[in-house]
C-alpha cells in the first residue's frame, strides 16, 4: 500500500504535455484526456495528472479551456430543422450538463432510434422547430442521437396550425392551449422542463 501511496503523491498534480508517459496500464488505469500505447498510459493534451485511487484511473486537467463538443453517453437539446421519412436533422446547441455550444453541430436522428415502439411515420415522433432532448451515441460529427429513454424526446413543442404552445395530454399527445388542435409527438417525461437550455 506504501508503494501505492508514493506513486499517487509522485505523479498526482505532475504538468504534462501530450505524448507524455504518465505511468503504466499495471499502475492506472485511462481516464479522460489520456490514451494507451504498448502498456504505457499518456496524456493527450497540455494540463496536470489527476489521480482517483478509488477508480484506479489517471486523467488530465486541461490547463486551457477547451473548446466543448458533444461527446458519446451526453445528454443535449437541439431543435428540428428537417424531417424526412427515414431521418430528422437537429441542431444541438446545449448539453445538460449546463454547456452552451458556442456553435451548433449537427445531430442525426434515424427513425430505428426515435422510440422504443414500432414507428412508421417519423412527423409522428418530431416535426419541425420542435427543441428536443437526446442522448449522443458517437464522438464525431455529425452526432447519431437517440430518443429511446423516457426523459428524451420532444421538451418544447407548437402548433402546426395556430402556432401556440402544446401542451402535454399522454406520452405521445400534445394538444394546442389556443385552437385545441392534437398532435402525435415523443413526449419526454421532462416535456416543459427547459433547464440548460
Amino acid at each position: 500500500m506504501g508503494e501505492v501511496v508514493d506513486r499517487v503523491s509522485e505523479i498526482n498534480g505532475k504538468a504534462v504535455v501530450p505524448g507524455d508517459t504518465i505511468c503504466v496500464i499495471e499502475e492506472f488505469l485511462p481516464g479522460p484526456w489520456t490514451y494507451t500505447d504498448n502498456g504505457v498510459v499518456r496524456a493527450t493534451i497540455t494540463g496536470k495528472v489527476q489521480v482517483d485511487i478509488v477508480t484506479r484511473t489517471v486523467s488530465i486537467k486541461p490547463s486551457v479551456k477547451l473548446l466543448e463538443i458533444p461527446m458519446r453517453g451526453y445528454y443535449v437539446y437541439g431543435y428540428v430543422v428537417m424531417v424526412k421519412d427515414e431521418f430528422a436533422i437537429i441542431r444541438i446547441t446545449s448539453s445538460t450538463h449546463r454547456i452552451k455550444y458556442t456553435s451548433t453541430f449537427t445531430g442525426l436522428l434515424h427513425i430505428s432510434q426515435s422510440s422504443d415502439k414500432f414507428i412508421k411515420n417519423l412527423y409522428d415522433v418530431v416535426r419541425v422547430g420542435d427543441i428536443v432532448k437526446a442522448k449522443v451515441l458517437n464522438d464525431a460529427p455529425p452526432y447519431n442521437l437517440t430518443l429511446k429513454e423516457p426523459k428524451l424526446g420532444v421538451v418544447l413543442a407548437f402548433c402546426g396550425v395556430c402556432g401556440g404552445k402544446l401542451a402535454k395530454i399522454s406520452t405521445d399527445t400534445l394538444k394546442c392551449s389556443l385552437c385545441g388542435e392534437i398532435e402525435k409527438r415523443k413526449v419526454s417525461i421532462d416535456y416543459g422542463n427547459l433547464k440548460g437550455l
